[in-house]
């Protein structure tokens, strides 16, 4: 996990994938600022819902990969993205020179 004090960090410009996540039947549209995946293969990512727009963003570091199988899992169930699926993918590709456990 980040420490606390990496949470107050304002990330550069670009440094983040902006993902829109259409409405399921059951799950409200998301919007997901997806950072790149650190060597060991975790990402930080900001949520905000439909549900409130305006509420504090879920913050949260997940396994890049379990990320990734969660997005694929959205779009087979007929959620649209704002991105396409190979932007995503190549976003959260493992880090370049260090080897997936």
């Amino acid at each position: 996990m980040r420490e606390a004090a990496d949470r107050n960090v304002t990330p550069e410009p670009g440094s983040e994938l902006s993902l829109l996540v259409g409405p399921g039947s059951r799950d409200p549209e998301e919007l997901m600022l997806i950072a790149r995946p650190n060597s060991d293969g975790r990402v930080h990512r900001r949520v905000w819902t439909a549900n409130d727009w305006s509420a504090s963003p879920l913050e949260r570091d997940r396994d890049a990969q379990d990320l990734l199988a969660d997005i694929e899992r959205a779009v087979r169930k007929g959620r649209s993205l704002n991105q396409e699926l190979s932007l995503v993918r190549s976003w959260l590709e493992p880090v370049r020179g260090v080897r997936a456990r």
